[in-house]
């Protein structure tokens, strides 16, 4: 599969959470991509899909489960299968944008935000949103199964 990032950096009320979330009526790179990805695979009948979102905040070097609030400061892990991972991270599985984009709104609601001299309601903490898409060929006849049922796995 691709993997991808993209990385909002830059100096406090630059305008770097405006940028990947957007408004209503002005939407950033995150919804702009999932609005895409999602248009993608409606186009492609030939393969099957399963897509999962998880959404992370980094406060004051916690790691919080911002779909899970209960979830706080977890661990990163490295192992040969996984690679590295925030283990207990909580993964959704995910079928529209509407669904990303309201999960996403919920994780928002639990980010850490305060005043700065700069900005009233400036984030606190730094945010990490992933999407997993899984992928595989349909097969014509689901009782002979696929000889090579290889599933892509993009991040």
């Amino acid at each position: 599969g691709f993997n991808g990032t993209v990385f909002a950096y830059g100096q406090t009320n630059s305008g770097k959470t405006h940028t990947m979330r957007g408004s209503p009526t002005e939407p950033g790179v995150i919804p702009l991509a999932v609005y895409d990805l999602f248009d993608t695979i409606y186009q492609d009948a030939s393969r099957e899909f399963l897509l999962r979102m998880s959404y992370l905040e980094i406060y004051n070097e916690d790691i919080n489960d911002l779909l899970a609030p209960e979830l706080r400061k977890l661990q990163i892990h490295e192992n040969l299968e996984k690679g590295i991972f925030v283990a207990g991270l909580r993964e959704e599985i995910v079928a529209s944008p509407q669904q990303v984009l309201e999960m996403m709104e919920f994780g928002e609601s639990h980010r850490h935000i305060g005043e700065t001299n700069m900005n009233l309601y400036s984030s606190r903490s730094h945010t990490i949103f992933r999407m997993i898409i899984e992928s595989r060929q349909k097969t014509q006849d689901e009782a002979v199964g696929n000889t090579c049922d290889a599933v892509r796995v993009s991040v």
